[in-house]
């Protein structure tokens, strides 16, 4: 048996994994497996003190990613094995993939000398030239000169936070280059709350650790938009895992012995941008929240009950509110699922994609219900069935194809099932009867929807129109089922 040498990641292959290593754990977080929902993973990031990156995985069912949580962030690792990543899954550009096995040795290293943070900033330029999206992630710098609304929305019950922003970079600013950056999540919130308590938001500096590549396409957020007008653009977002945010106010000196990068970049700031623009950002910038899943179901189109469904015309989107009653299990489910949907003056057929199947479905992609039930005449998949009986408050259009069958199969443009938003979209429909009207009083009318049962199952959010129409940017969660 090979004897272990001291080293670094960049020495690491197939055929050389007994190489002691000195690393720093960038990030961690936890993982179940689809397959074995039981077996939960430990997921980290890791560098050396030459700064080279790695993703590594620790199996948690022994406790052993418990120590890892519980020690320093700095350790000395031996006996571990090497597999291969594949390039969809990467979050580092390092092929390989550390797994810690039983007897894998984790010790602290107290005299560890190398980077806190690892910072390797990505031009802008090198980023909203690109014409499709790139696997892996990435580091990148900015200084915020616009952002909207905090966006707290909901779908099938399951709260989401959205924050849009749009950076520029030193080296970008008299080229009038700029970068759209979308948060979620927690990282939405984080940016909020970092305003609110910030006094001065005209030079607020945004890092954000490994992000990752993402089109945003204007046309597909507003109609009336041409695509001559507005192509689409490359932009960037936090990732599915391993991202950290870290916010600066730029009026302030920043501490160069943990972020030296960023002091120099907010030096560059200041080199360049005077106070009558800094002010003028300051006035771009939104710290105001809405609800845009609520506003696009209650305001934006009209209610229709099913009856009234074929009056309406090709590519026009219409708001239903209705029960999953039946699933056309001879139309099969992978890519598509058709079901029937019922209300109180009829039924319609309805074909969810895989993006409306996986947000009903708590985030599970049609890629993993192949892996658990294959993709030929076998079992009906569970989880699927589990959609009968649930109300659910759909936006619906048909195309030319579909309108001219005998029976009419409309596309689901995006569905909740979140009863807060099933109620408002019933009361802005039904409004209060006048006080003076002989009736027993100021309650509102009760419809049938009223008395329907209500569900709230937790989805994520999604925004694939499948006419060319969408209505906010997707999440991380979504960006890897569309491969």
């Amino acid at each position: 048996m090979s004897s272990f040498v001291s080293g670094y990641i960049h020495d690491l292959s197939a055929v050389k994994d007994n190489v002691r290593l000195r690393v720093r754990i960038l990030s961690t977080w936890m993982q179940p497996l689809f397959s074995r929902p039981s077996v939960i993973n430990m997921e980290m990031i890791v560098i050396d003190e030459k700064a080279s990156q790695y993703d590594n995985a620790s199996h948690c069912e022994d406790g052993f990613g418990e120590s890892i949580q519980r020690s320093i962030n700095t350790v000395t690792l031996q006996r571990y094995s090497l597999g291969e990543i594949q390039p969809k899954f990467r979050i580092v550009t390092n092929p390989l993939r550390m797994s810690f096995l039983s007897n894998t040795e984790c010790a602290e290293c107290s005299d560890f000398t190398g980077s806190k943070h690892r910072f390797v900033f990505r031009p802008f330029k090198t980023i909203v030239e690109l014409k499709k999206e790139e696997d892996g992630q990435f580091d990148v710098i900015g200084r915020v000169i616009a952002c909207e609304d905090l966006d707290n929305y909901d779908k099938n019950g399951r709260a989401g936070k959205k924050k849009p922003l749009t950076l520029i970079d030193a080296e970008m600013f008299f080229r009038g280059i700029e970068l759209r950056c979308t948060l979620w999540g927690v990282y939405a919130q984080q940016f909020s709350d970092f305003l609110n308590n910030c006094d001065d938001h005209g030079k607020i500096i945004v890092v954000v650790q490994l992000a990752m590549t993402k089109i945003w396409d204007a046309v597909n957020l507003n109609s009336n938009l041409t695509v001559s007008s507005c192509p689409a653009k490359m932009c960037i977002q936090n990732g599915f895992h391993g991202t950290k945010l870290f916010l600066f106010n730029g009026n302030k000196t920043i501490d160069t012995a943990e972020f030296p990068e960023v002091e120099a970049f907010r030096l560059s700031l200041v080199a360049v941008k005077g106070p009558a623009e800094s002010e003028h950002t300051a006035s771009r910038i939104s710290t105001a929240s809405k609800n845009s899943t609520k506003d696009n179901f209650v305001t934006k189109f009209p209610l229709k009950n099913i009856a009234e469904l074929l009056d309406v015309q090709q590519g026009v989107p219409s708001i239903i509110v209705g029960t999953i009653c039946a699933i056309q299990e001879e139309e099969g489910w992978w890519f598509r699922l058709q079901v029937r949907v019922q209300d109180e003056t009829g039924t319609v057929s309805v074909s969810l994609f895989n993006d409306e199947v996986q947000a009903i479905l708590n985030n599970v992609t049609a890629y993993q219900l192949v892996d658990k039930y294959g993709k030929g005449d076998g079992a009906f998949p569970a989880e699927i069935l589990e959609m009968l009986d649930k109300k659910f408050v759909l936006k619906v259009s048909i195309d030319g194809k579909n309108k001219e069958k005998v029976m009419p199969v409309f596309n689901v443009l995006r569905l909740s099932n979140d009863p807060d938003i099933i109620k408002s979209v019933c009361e802005h429909a039904t409004p209060l009867k006048p006080e003076t009207e002989a009736t027993s009083s100021k309650a509102a009318d009760v419809t049938p929807f009223d008395l329907e049962s209500q569900t709230d199952e937790n989805t994520t959010p999604q925004n694939v129109s499948k006419n060319g129409n969408a209505d906010i940017d997707k999440s991380p969660s979504e960006t890897k089922s569309q491969e």
